[in-house]
């Protein structure tokens, strides 16, 4: 079984409790409220012996929990350590209270053959017991470390939430050295807790252990405990627990059964017997409520940040967090949302929950510090990020005084803004997994804007298909562009109006108008056949209004010229004139090619050969074009004539681009489209012509099977040197998908002349 499928399997939705309102922020009406009483730790429940275990079916535990390990009869909630031991396969398990319905929640994730632990609040139900189930055949271990007891208010055993702070770390100087298999060391209790405490919250974290084993918390002057916090099931294994652990005055004993680095990070503690009496500070449980779900949506980016809204004026909250797709090995840290002290604006040294690979899926517990915006979660690489609340803790939330997060998708960055750069970085799948149809418009901030006709969008589980997106480039890095978010990736241009591999627009070229924004004209392209680039044409000409900062449209209408005959296809601003140069694009299952090329329908040569022209006042593509009739300008377009064609050449198509290099007008032609392997250099004193070919040079497939295409100025030409862009894809075969992404990217090529 899948990992991402069992996830995807549990987390269908929220429940959130009768009475509250938790999913709007609002606070939900409060239960009896309880005090935290400290137990030395204890094994309730082990199924591999059958102590404590009650059957209530195939797939389910039922675990006393009120009455045992000295929890009191009267107890509302447990702090347990749930275990998975050797489960069949992939997997979840989850505890509640007994007698409940299954939340759609996850208390503890798994692998094949793993051990996993993982601690939580639980709060107890029928019989004062809970319930526990997993989703794959396993062993279940239950270990209980405190209880929650009901009162009004207290002294001992209220919660004082910190932002993470880290207590010991075997790495770090003063220790400096992986702990010995078997070996205990005393982490003294945190700057500012009381010296009656009676426990921490705490995060457990193992790095490197010389074999599997497990890691124990107690207090210092017990006996070691037969329960465990934290399990690896492998040598140099990283793994990370949350845990409520009891202390003294001389802090929390740490037992490593297999050695290794050991990390501790403390969220907080509970007041002992001189605290002053209070009602900040006591619990508050609920049956476990949704209160995040980035799946659904953008997700965790390297950088970013994203919130928990807040549950009502309370100071913590206890959440599992639970980490799927990330791109690789990664933590996350749950901390109090927008607050500026040193330790939650730095780069995040604590960690609330780890994954040791791409695509593992890991729960760990928390408790954690609350400001009036909720708790805020950041990430060492890409994520996707659950939570689920169990409870909170009365009192007022952490002062803030931040700003509003962001969560940006980060940027990509060749090794340096050259050409050969660009293009290592095109092939590196880093950016996205294929494009073509490259073209640039070169901004008035010092960005550029690169445009492609069908981008494969990276998404969570590989790559969708959408008709155009883009690059913003700022020097040496790229952003990229479309609509719909990382979730559901759709179109930059008329989302709402595309049927994807029906009815699609292809960008064309662009210009920034005297407005000052970014105008781009589109091909409307419809498919004739029932499946994708069978016979393909366009139908009209679309001109969309983008912003000149965010660059996302804010119009789109149909050209001036709406007619397929795409003027606008090149645009090249010169003089007091924009040039809308014109080609067909009707290239698939028209008319039959070459004899010995594969015996598929291709462009129409009717047309293809042929680029004509029309011009507009410099910048403002919004008017009436005038076309070149080969004597004038006229308001007539059946008068436009072809400026630039095959002339009976070995080109048989001519989808040139044109620029102009300061001195004169150049177009760049790709020989035969998909076939052929040189590209044609022209040059003409006026936008019109006279052409005449200027330079021939050979181009090389990137792989057998492939085919090179439309070549295109990706910066602006000069008069010794082209900067040519080049669409690469693989012939259509069953060995080679239309879309590979092996060759399906653009190349970098720079000519001199």
């Amino acid at each position: 079984m899948n990992p991402a499928l069992v996830v995807g399997a549990l987390l269908l939705g929220a429940i959130v409790p009768a009475g509250s309102a938790v999913a709007d922020g609002a606070t939900p009406t409060p239960p009896s409220t309880s005090a935290f009483l400290a137990v030395e730790a204890c094994r309730a429940a082990d199924t591999r012996s059958g102590a404590g275990v009650q059957a209530i079916g195939a797939d389910r535990i039922r675990v006393t929990i009120a009455g045992r390990c000295d929890v009191p009869d009267d107890a509302v909630a447990a702090a347990v350590t749930v275990t998975v031991v050797s489960p069949d396969g992939p997997g979840f398990a989850t505890a509640w209270p007994a007698g409940a319905p299954l939340p759609d929640t996850s208390t503890v994730n798994f692998g094949a053959g793993e051990a996993r632990a993982n601690g939580v609040i639980v709060p107890l139900g029928a019989g004062g017991s809970i319930d526990v189930t997993a989703s794959s055949p396993a062993d279940l271990i239950v270990d209980v470390t405190g209880a929650f007891v009901p009162a009004a208010v207290a002294t001992s055993g209220r919660f004082v939430a910190r932002a993470p702070s880290r207590a010991f770390d075997s790495r770090a100087f003063g220790f400096g050295r992986p702990l010995g298999a078997g070996e205990t060391v005393l982490v003294p209790l945190p700057s500012g807790a009381p010296t009656d405490a009676t426990a921490l919250a705490v995060n457990v974290t193992t790095t490197g252990p010389s074999e599997p084993g497990y890691v124990t918390l107690h207090r210092p002057d017990d006996p070691r405990p037969e329960a465990s916090v934290l399990n690896t099931d492998r040598a140099d294994q990283t793994r990370s627990a949350a845990a409520i652990a009891p202390v003294t005055a001389a802090g929390l004993a740490v037992h490593s059964s297999a050695g290794g680095h050991v990390i501790v990070d403390v969220m907080g503690w509970f007041t002992g017997p001189t605290a002053g009496e209070s009602v900040d500070g006591l619990f508050v449980p609920i049956d476990p409520a949704r209160v995040i779900d980035t799946r659904n949506d953008e997700p965790l980016w390297p950088g970013g940040m994203v919130e928990i809204a807040p549950i009502g004026d309370v100071s913590a909250i206890a959440v599992n967090l639970t980490m799927v797709f990330s791109e690789s090995w990664n933590f996350v840290t749950a901390r109090p949302a927008r607050t500026t002290t040193p330790a939650t604006t730095s780069p995040p040294q604590t960690s609330s929950v780890n994954v040791n690979r791409a695509g593992e899926v890991a729960a760990n517990f928390a408790l954690v510090a609350q400001s009036p915006h909720g708790t805020a979660l950041t990430a060492h690489a890409r994520t996707d990020v659950l939570g689920d609340v169990t409870g909170w803790f009365t009192g007022p939330p952490v002062p803030a005084d931040g700003t509003t997060p962001r969560n940006d998708r980060p940027s990509v960055c060749a090794a340096d803004t050259s050409p050969a750069a660009i293009d290592t970085l095109l092939r590196s799948d880093r950016l996205v997994h294929g494009a073509d149809y490259q073209r640039t418009i070169a901004l008035p901030d010092g960005r550029t804007l690169w445009l492609f006709q069908d981008v494969l969008v990276p998404t969570r589980h590989g790559h969708d298909l959408v008709h155009n997106a883009g690059f913003v480039q700022h020097g040496a890095c790229f952003d990229l562009l479309h609509d719909g978010g990382f979730a559901r990736p759709r179109s930059l241009v008329l989302p709402d109006a595309t049927q994807p591999y029906q009815r699609w627009f292809w960008p064309l070229g662009g210009t920034v108008g005297t407005d000052g924004a970014i105008w781009v004209f589109l091909a409307e392209m419809r498919e004739r056949t029932g499946g994708y680039l069978g016979r393909t044409e366009p139908t009209s000409t679309w001109l969309a209004r983008l912003d000149p900062v965010t660059l996302r449209p804010v119009e789109t209408r149909p050209a001036p010229d709406a007619t397929p005959a795409l003027y606008g296809w090149s645009v090249v601003d010169h003089g007091a004139h924009t040039y809308l140069y014109a080609h067909c694009h009707r290239q698939f299952g028209f008319d039959r090619f070459l004899p010995g090329n594969p015996d598929v329908a291709a462009h129409d040569l009717t047309c293809a050969g042929d680029v004509r022209v029309a011009r507009v006042p410099r910048g403002e593509p919004w008017r009436t074009p005038r076309y070149w009739d080969g004597h004038d300008w006229v308001a007539d377009p059946s008068r436009a004539v072809p400026v630039i064609t095959a002339n009976g050449d070995d080109r048989l198509i001519n989808p040139s681009q044109v620029g102009h290099d300061g001195t004169r007008f150049v177009a760049v032609t790709k020989e035969g489209d998909w076939w052929g392997d040189r590209i044609h250099v022209d040059t003409a004193p006026a936008a019109q012509g006279p052409w005449r070919t200027v330079a021939v040079f050979p181009v090389t497939p990137r792989c057998g099977n492939c085919n090179t295409y439309f070549a295109s100025f990706v910066a602006p030409p000069t008069p010794t040197r082209l900067t040519i862009g080049l669409s690469n894809n693989s012939f259509p075969s069953a060995a080679s998908p239309r879309y590979d992404p092996d060759t399906y990217a653009p190349s970098i090529l720079v000519v001199p002349l």
